[in-house]
């Protein structure tokens, strides 16, 4: 993979850590703020479908970019393993 493929993936990786952090810190609050039981189960349930569905997005898009730059690429069993980004 070339390094321009390796330093955008990188960059959409950092971008969805910071917004999983914003959502978890939002979590946070809702617990400070007493927020009923429903409603942070709600808000929790949103923090881990963000992580798990930005994982599978940079597994595919490490996948695609692989294949773009004439490399190979399997995907890996575990779709939420992030070793699969490492190129």
């Amino acid at each position: 993979m070339t390094e321009d493929f390796q330093q955008a993936l990188l960059q959409v990786a950092r971008a969805m850590d910071a917004l999983a952090r914003v959502f978890d810190h939002r979590v946070a609050e809702l617990r400070a703020l007493g927020e009923s039981d429903e409603e942070i189960r709600e808000a929790v349930n949103a923090v881990q479908a963000v992580k798990d569905s930005g994982a599978i997005y940079l597994t595919w898009a490490n996948h695609y970019a692989k294949r773009a730059a004439g490399g190979e690429s399997e995907m890996p069993d575990d779709l939420s393993d992030e070793e699969a980004l490492d190129g």
